[in-house]
């Protein structure tokens, strides 16, 4: 069975054991949104991370070793402490784990999640991958439905659809910034910076901590990638400094459901099987970021490591997004091992979905293979499914949304091209 993050301590908890030089979080009221209206005069939580452009970790490369060696990470348990101005605490634990970990569990104790995402049971399922089973019937019942069409990567933001402009204030755990150095704080309490990238709860969450990262949120940003974009979210990856946590994105027609750009995360406390996955080398290097494929995996995809710095590795990545997108295919994203892997996916289940192409009990499931799916966490819906669950099963499921070999190629070339 696949062990829960511990529980740590609520804000509340935190601040008594700070000094009283800190303004208290207070609590924000339900009505004040996150537009610019409501935002003008609003004081959130400010987190800093590192400055971006810092040095890829390539220490951290293959946390859980190959298909071949399973490895415990060494990383500390995510337990208890007190956030400062450093960028870790004494054991380790990475200040923004810190803080997210308790804003997440402040709102967890205010009932902002539509179901108890830590009573989904979950299991690692028999077989050479370790795929990791969930059954999450919540999310199923009470996720937001999809508002657009998914035949288009590229489509304008809509202001009259669901966008995070319209959540709650009280749904946001912090603004996430840059610091001027390689040093990361938190100020509890400040005023809105302009146009801020904000972390929010995911209300309809699949695991403990899963947040939304929402860049310049009123920029009106449709779901879309680019380099700086990317860039935020390996920072964050950097600075959460956990393999546990993964940042994943969908584009839309690969299971995007809002069509304002964002990216998930949430802490696993088990491989996702693709980062256990054997490579191999397309025999690209650019600036230090090697380019492999997956191998035996039952989903294509390409791999982009280390790299100088993440400025470098977003450059690298956020252009075979671009091109990807400029030619209408659909793709997942996961980075993985602090912001220094990241997976590439382009897919194909929506489009044959559509043909009638994909087997009839896949279909029932009612599974849709976004970026976690993909990389082998496997949200289920139904009891019996998760009941039935089998490696042979997802092998087949996560195969029906790969590119052939030939159209693969052509991508894989488009991609690494200069």
């Amino acid at each position: 069975m696949i062990k829960h993050v511990s529980t740590i301590l609520s804000m509340e908890q935190l601040k008594d054991e700070q000094e009283d030089t800190t303004v208290p979080v207070q609590s924000l009221p339900k009505v004040a949104l996150l537009n610019a209206t409501h935002l003008e005069d609003a004081t959130i939580p400010l987190f800093r991370s590192p400055n971006g452009g810092s040095q890829v970790d390539m220490t951290k490369v293959r946390s859980f070793g190959s298909l071949y060696d399973l490895v415990e990470p060494d990383v500390v348990d995510i337990g208890s402490s007190s956030p400062d101005s450093s960028e870790s605490d004494e054991c380790g634990k990475s200040l923004f784990d810190t803080v997210l970990l308790a804003e997440w569990e402040d709102r967890f104790e205010k009932g902002l999640f539509r179901y108890d995402v830590t009573a989904c049971a979950t299991k690692v399922l028999d077989g050479r991958w370790g795929f990791v089973a969930q059954l999450n019937e919540g999310r199923a019942a009470k996720k937001r439905p999809t508002e657009f069409s998914v035949d288009e990567v590229l489509q304008p933001f809509d202001e009259s659809k669901f966008n995070f402009k319209k959540v709650s204030q009280s749904e946001v755990l912090f603004q996430f910034g840059s610091s001027a150095d390689a040093s990361s704080a938190f100020v509890p309490e400040v005023p809105v910076e302009h146009n801020p990238t904000m972390v929010l709860i995911n209300v309809s969450p699949i695991e403990y901590g899963h947040v939304l990262l929402v860049p310049r949120i009123l920029d009106n940003l449709p779901q879309q990638m680019s380099q700086s974009e990317l860039r935020l979210a390996l920072q964050m990856a950097a600075s959460a400094n956990n393999p546990y946590m993964r940042v994943g994105y969908n584009s839309l027609g690969a299971y995007a459901t809002i069509n304002h750009l964002h990216f998930q995360a949430y802490y696993l406390m088990a491989p996702f099987p693709v980062e256990r996955a054997p490579s191999s080398s397309l025999g690209v290097v650019k600036w230090g970021v090697r380019v492999q494929r997956l191998r035996e995996y039952p989903c294509r995809g390409l791999v982009f490591e280390g790299g100088d710095s993440i400025a470098h590795l977003a450059d690298l990545v956020g252009r075979a997004c671009t091109r990807l997108q400029e030619i209408n295919v659909p793709f997942n994203l996961l980075i993985v091992d602090c912001g220094a892997r990241v997976f590439l996916f382009p897919q194909c289940f929506a489009e044959r979905k559509a043909q009638g192409l994909i087997d009839e009990d896949i279909i029932e499931t009612d599974v849709n293979p976004a970026a976690f799916e993909i990389c082998g966490h496997i949200v289920l819906k139904r009891a019996v499914d998760f009941e039935d669950a089998t490696e042979a099963f997802t092998f087949r499921l996560l195969s029906a949304a790969s590119l052939d070999a030939d159209r693969f190629e052509e991508i894989c070339k488009l991609c690494i091209q200069d």
